[in-house]
């Protein structure tokens, strides 16, 4: 599979869930080659987490306030209790 067809699958941030929709795509970081990465620019930089000692804990509650603004922060803080484990940082193995 090709680089662009994988970044193409990739649809939130594998760090902290943004969505990667067309009107978040220039949050999308670049990698040190100059690809797109699978991470935002307020998660990744340089090729290196901006927070590299974030635990999933931490992440779920930066995304929460985010969240709950569309969606109440009950709800918010279920989604990404749900989202954030399944990201590609936070899984183990």
């Amino acid at each position: 599979m090709a680089e662009n067809d994988t970044q193409s699958q990739v649809r939130v941030c594998q760090s902290c869930g943004l969505p990667f929709d067309e009107g978040h795509l220039k949050f999308i970081a670049k990698e040190p080659n100059g690809e797109d990465s699978i991470y935002c620019c307020f998660c990744y930089k340089d090729g290196a987490f901006l927070n590299p000692d974030a635990t999933i804990a931490e992440m779920i509650e930066i995304g929460v306030p985010h969240l709950a603004a569309k969606i109440g922060e009950p709800a918010a803080r279920e989604a990404m209790r749900q989202l954030i484990p399944t990201l590609a940082r936070w899984r183990v193995g």
